[in-house]
C-alpha cells in the first residue's frame, strides 16, 4: 500500500478531508495532519517523518497555501528528499518557483471526478477507479475570485447608498409672506422745545461668576475582538529552553497581568489567533484538559512555543479594540457678567442774560455871567 501526505493550507480543510477519503477508497495510505497528527505529538519531528515515509506528496495550490509557512516547508522538505510531488491547482493561483517545472493536476475548472481519475493516473494507479462523489458547486462558484470575496459588501454598500437616495423627504411647508399697507398718516409735526437733558456714560466692570461644569475622562481598556468568526484552531505545546514554567498574559505583552498559574512546559494547548504582529498567540476556549481552562482567553509569546522569531502563523489575526469608560471629573470654568453703572452728565441749557444799555444825555452846565463894574 502506497503512502500519501497531502499538504494544505487550513483555510482549504474541506477540499483536504474529502481529497483524502477518496483516495482513500483507491486504497492508498493517506497522511494529513487532522487524522494522524494527535495532541501532544512532536510535530516538528512527526510531520518530517510522515514526509519521508510517504511515495508521492500531495501539494494543494491556493492563495492560502502560499502564504502558509507551513506548506513551504513540507514540499521543500519533500523536495531535499527527492520525493515524488504532484501539485494540485485547486485555485488559481501562481505556481512557487521551487515547483514551477513540475505539471500539476488542474482542479480549478472541469468536474471533480474527471479530475479525479487525472490525478490516480499521475499516482500510477492501475485497476478500476473507485465511484466518487462530485464536488457541489454553488450559483457562485463560477464567479471571479474578487467578487466571491467581495460581492456581498458591495452588495451592501449599493443597498445602503438606494435607501439614502430614493427615500421619501419629508414635507416642510414653505411660508407665504404676508403683506400689510403701511398706515398713512396726515398727522403734522410740532417742534417741542427740548428741556434740559444728561448724558449716561456707562462703566463696564466685568465680576467672574464661577460656573461648574462635568466633562468625562476616558479610561481604555483593551478588548480583542477576533476578525474571523468562525475561527480554527491549532495546536502548539510549550517548548521553553528558558525555564520550567512561563506566564501567561491577560494581553499580548509583558506589560499585562499574568493569568492563573505559571504553565508548566511541555504542556500542550490550543489556540484560535494572535496579534497584529504575529509575536504572541491567543489562547482558545473550550481547552480539552480541564487543568487548562483557567489559561482560556490569555496569550503566550510565540517565541515559547517553538515558532521562531518571524515568519507567518496560519491563523487569523485579531484587532484590539480600545473600550471607553467615562469617569465624571468636574471642571471649573470661569464666566464674566458685566454690570452697567450709568454715571450722569448735565448738559447745560442756555439761558438769556439781560444786561442794560446806557445812553448818554446832554445836561447844562451853569455858567457865570460877568457883572459890568462901575
Amino acid at each position: 500500500m502506497q503512502k500519501l501526505f497531502i499538504s494544505y493550507s487550513r483555510k482549504d480543510m474541506d477540499f483536504a478531508r474529502k481529497l483524502a477519503g477518496d483516495l482513500e477508497k483507491a486504497g492508498y495510505d493517506v497522511w494529513w495532519d487532522i487524522t494522524d497528527l494527535r495532541g501532544g505529538d512532536d510535530w516538528v519531528r512527526t510531520i518530517p517523518e510522515a514526509i519521508s515515509s510517504s511515495q508521492f506528496v500531495l501539494v494543494v495550490l491556493t492563495p492560502n497555501s502560499l502564504e502558509s509557512e507551513w506548506v513551504r516547508k513540507e514540499y521543500t522538505q519533500a523536495l531535499s528528499l527527492r520525493k515524488k510531488i504532484i501539485p494540485i491547482m485547486l485555485v488559481p493561483s501562481s505556481v512557487p518557483f521551487a515547483l514551477n517545472t513540475i505539471n500539476f493536476v488542474n482542479f480549478a475548472t472541469g468536474e471533480y471526478t474527471d479530475n479525479y481519475k487525472k490525478l490516480l493516473d499521475a499516482l500510477d494507479f492501475t485497476g478500476e477507479p473507485p465511484v466518487v462523489k462530485p464536488i457541489e458547486k454553488s450559483m457562485f462558484s463560477n464567479l471571479p475570485l474578487w467578487l466571491r470575496k467581495f460581492g456581498i459588501p458591495i452588495v451592501i454598500a449599493i443597498i445602503l447608498l438606494l435607501f439614502f437616495v430614493l427615500r421619501p423627504q419629508p414635507n416642510v411647508p414653505v411660508e407665504t409672506p404676508s403683506t400689510t399697507p403701511f398706515p398713512s398718516s396726515s398727522a403734522t409735526p410740532t417742534q417741542t422745545p427740548a428741556p434740559a437733558t444728561f448724558t449716561a456714560s456707562v462703566t463696564t466692570t466685568p465680576s467672574p461668576t464661577p460656573t461648574s461644569t462635568k466633562t468625562a475622562t476616558p479610561t481604555i481598556t483593551l478588548t480583542a475582538s477576533p476578525t474571523n468568526q468562525p475561527f480554527e484552531v491549532l495546536s502548539y505545546c510549550i517548548n521553553s529552553l528558558y525555564a520550567n514554567t512561563i506566564n501567561v498574559r491577560s494581553g499580548p505583552g509583558t506589560n499585562y497581568g499574568r493569568q492563573g498559574e505559571p504553565l508548566i512546559v511541555g504542556k500542550c494547548l490550543t489556540f484560535r489567533a494572535h496579534n497584529q504582529d504575529e509575536t504572541w498567540l491567543l489562547i482558545a476556549p473550550d481547552q480539552a484538559d480541564s487543568a487548562l481552562q483557567q489559561y482560556e482567553g490569555g496569550w503566550i509569546f510565540r517565541e515559547l512555543l517553538g515558532l521562531g522569531v518571524t515568519g507567518p502563523i496560519d491563523l487569523p489575526a485579531v484587532t484590539l479594540t480600545p473600550t471607553s469608560t467615562a469617569s465624571m471629573t468636574p471642571t471649573v470654568t470661569a464666566t464674566f457678567t458685566r454690570t452697567f453703572t450709568p454715571t450722569p452728565t448735565d448738559t447745560p441749557t442756555d439761558t438769556p442774560t439781560y444786561t442794560p444799555t446806557l445812553t448818554e444825555a446832554d445836561t447844562p452846565i451853569p455858567t457865570d455871567t460877568p457883572t459890568p463894574t462901575p
